[in-house]
């Protein structure tokens, strides 16, 4: 099967669909009065957690999207507010727009998870109130059949035309065996082994998931040259004989030490010369921008227990684990590929 890119990238659907999280950002930081804190005394995000109490990852996720609004503007690490700022969101301006904000802190499910996270009350996943987090799922390994076909639709979705953008725009050359570790619906497996006809691709993830990745496998005609592999990756051996593996929309969903501890099964698990791929947005050497890819933090900060990382942070994380010759190649939309070698 020949792969072919769409005609037009998905930039404008992302920056649909991550709009949402705009207005709730807003909302939390006119209910927490973050603005006339920073406002009174301009702040670190530390600085800002330590003076009201709020979880640190919850304020520089927050702090990133409002900076990207141009509601908040960093100058040697402190925020501080903007003239729109003062003007329509300051409490003591004749022209605040609180009276259209307090409206929105009850009837937006998404303002009540940023504002949980951030104040340590915990949160519930946007949209999924009764349901477990897909994060909770994969790390007790507890997932029912019925849910991972739910989330395998969902990743389909939005990862086939970044999945295809990866597959043509990053050199594999030497790889042979290609670890996705967590692939989901196996849509990167997919379009790595349409794209690359040496290659055999393995999809690792829970069992129900790798179930459903198998429809998505057979339907595209690539079963002979991908399979599954049902693996806890918390809490199991990792399969052997890889020579690459890749981590697509995985990092994000986690903190720094998981995320280290993942970066160091992969290195321990791949032989000399192994190569790792990191797949995800990326923020910008700021860290507050572009602004969906800070969008898109806020949703991790809302629903997983990660965020979108820099380059540096990504880099830091696999050097950490022994890998070197640490690169990054955008790929598609907003996405990258940071990926290392281990030597």
């Amino acid at each position: 099967m020949t792969l072919e890119m769409p005609p037009c990238d998905d930039r404008p659907i992302w920056d649909v669909w991550l709009s949402l999280l705009w207005l709730p950002a807003v909302t939390v930081a006119d209910e927490l009065e973050i603005f006339e804190s920073l406002a009174r005394e301009p702040a670190t995000p530390v600085e800002l957690a330590v003076r009201h109490g709020f979880d640190l990852r919850g304020i520089e996720i927050l702090l990133s999207l409002l900076t990207s609004l141009r509601f908040c503007v960093s100058h040697l690490g402190r925020y501080q507010v903007t003239e729109p700022t003062r003007s329509y969101l300051l409490r003591t301006s004749p022209f605040y727009w609180g009276g259209v904000f307090v409206r929105q802190r009850t009837s937006n499910p998404i303002h009540g998870a940023i504002r949980g996270a951030i104040v340590k009350k915990g949160h519930r996943i946007v949209g999924q109130a009764a349901a477990e987090p897909p994060v909770e799922m994969w790390e007790s390994g507890q997932m029912t059949l019925e849910a991972a076909r739910g989330i395998a639709a969902f990743m389909h979705s939005h990862s086939l035309a970044a999945a295809t953008g990866m597959a043509l725009r990053t050199n594999l050359s030497g790889v042979k065996r290609l670890l996705d570790v967590g692939g989901g619906s196996g849509c990167f497996c997919i379009t790595l082994a349409q794209q690359n006809p040496q290659l055999r691709c393995t999809m690792m993830d829970l069992k129900p998931m790798c179930e459903v990745a198998l429809e998505y496998i057979t339907a595209a005609g690539v079963s002979e040259r991908v399979g599954v592999q049902p693996v806890n990756m918390f809490q199991e051996a990792w399969p052997a004989g890889h020579d690459a593996m890749l981590f697509s929309n995985v990092f994000h969903d986690w903190g720094p030490e998981t995320n280290a501890k993942l970066a160091a099964n992969a290195f321990a698990a791949l032989p000399q010369g192994g190569r790792i791929l990191v797949h995800e947005m990326l923020l910008d050497d700021s860290g507050n921008g572009p602004v969906t890819t800070a969008a898109f933090s806020a949703l991790m900060l809302a629903n997983t227990r990660g965020r979108q990382f820099t380059f540096q942070q990504v880099k830091s994380m696999l050097e950490e684990a022994g890998f070197a010759d640490i690169d990054v190649v955008p790929t598609y939309s907003y996405y990258s590929v940071v990926s290392g070698t281990k030597r």
